[in-house]
C-alpha cells in the first residue's frame, strides 16, 4: 500500500491503496487456515534516475521460548491469489519459510529496490512463544523517511494478528469493529482482508463524532481478497469520527492508517481497530 502522503494524493487509490497490505482482525474459523495475518503489506514503488518514492514493510519476531520456533509467511494480493514476493538478503516466493532460535529475533523485510508499488496481505503461520510486529516505512530520495509500527503479544494460538499485532480472542458470529478516521487536516486510509476461503461481505458505516451515520458502504471480498483504498468521499470532508465494520460471521483483518497535510505532510501513523 502507497501509504505517503506525497504518493497518497498524487497516484490515487491505485497507487497509494491498490497496492497495500495491512494487518487485522479476528479469530480462525473451520474455513480459515489462518492462525495470523497482518491485514496490509507494500513493497516498491517508483525508481528514477534522479531517485526513489518507494514503500516497504518490515517485520520483526522474537521467540521467547526455550525451543527453536518454525515462522512461515504467506503473501497474498488483491485477488485472493498467492503473490511472489522480493525478501532483503533471501529469494522472491509466494511464501517464506524460518526457524527462530531460543530467545532469538527475526527481521524480514520486503525489498523496495526491483518492483512498482505493490500491496496485499500476509498470513503468519507460528508455532511456540512468538511476539511479533510490523513496520511501514515510507522511503524517499527528497525527504525524510516516515515508519509506523503495529505490534502484537501473546499466544498465537487460535488468534489473527489486528493491527499487525493486537491478538483477538475468538468473538460469535456476527462481529465487528470500530476503526477511527480523521479527514479534518489529515487523510484517511483503510484496508481489508478476507482470511478465509469463502466471499465474504462487509458493511462499512462511517459515523461522525457525535454518532451520526455519515454514509455507508458494502466492500465484498472474495477468498482469501484484500483491498485498500483512500476515504475520500466528499460526505467526509473535513469530519472526523469512527467507521464501524461488521462482517457476515467470518474473521476479516483490518487496519487504518492516517496521514498528515500540510508542514507535516509525508508523515503517517497507524489505526488499530477496536472489537465489540
Amino acid at each position: 500500500m502507497n501509504l505517503s502522503r506525497r504518493n497518497f494524493v498524487r497516484s490515487g487509490v491505485k497507487g497509494a491503496f491498490a497496492v497495500a497490505a495491512s494487518a487485522g482482525l479476528a479469530s480462525a474459523q473451520q474455513h480459515s487456515d489462518v492462525s495470523a495475518s497482518f491485514a496490509h503489506i507494500a513493497f516498491g514503488g517508483t525508481h528514477t534516475a534522479d531517485g526513489a518514492d518507494t514503500w516497504v514493510t518490515e517485520f520483526l519476531f522474537t521467540n521467547l521460548g526455550g525451543s527453536p520456533a518454525p515462522l512461515r509467511l504467506r503473501w497474498y494480493g488483491d485477488d485472493g491469489q498467492p503473490i511472489q514476493v522480493p525478501v532483503v538478503g533471501g529469494s522472491r516466493s509466494a511464501s517464506h519459510q524460518y526457524q527462530i532460535a531460543p530467545n532469538s529475533t527475526l527481521n524480514v523485510r520486503l525489498d523496495d529496490s526491483l518492483d512498482a508499488l505493490t500491496q496485499g496481505w500476509a498470513a503468519v503461520d507460528i508455532t511456540g512463544a512468538v511476539d511479533g510486529q510490523a513496520t511501514y516505512h515510507s522511503r524517499s530520495s527528497s525527504g525524510p523517511e516516515y515508519r509506523a509500527a503495529l505490534t502484537r503479544n501473546g499466544s498465537q494460538e487460535g488468534l489473527i494478528l489486528m493491527g499487525g499485532g493486537v491478538p483477538v480472542t475468538p468473538v460469535p458470529a456476527p462481529r465487528s469493529l470500530f476503526l477511527r478516521f480523521d479527514n479534518n487536516g489529515h487523510a484517511t486510509g483503510v484496508a481489508f482482508a478476507n482470511v478465509t476461503n469463502v466471499s465474504q461481505t462487509l458493511a462499512l458505516d462511517y459515523l461522525d463524532r457525535g454518532g451520526a451515520v455519515l454514509m455507508s458502504q458494502s466492500i465484498p471480498l472474495r477468498p482469501m481478497a484484500h483491498t485498500a483504498f483512500v476515504v475520500g468521499d466528499p460526505r467526509l470532508t473535513a469530519n472526523w469520527g469512527i467507521v464501524r465494520v461488521a462482517g457476515d460471521a467470518s474473521p476479516f483483518s483490518a487496519i487504518a492508517f492516517v496521514h498528515a497535510k500540510g508542514p507535516a505532510g509525508g508523515s503517517f501513523a497507524t489505526v488499530l481497530p477496536l472489537v465489540c
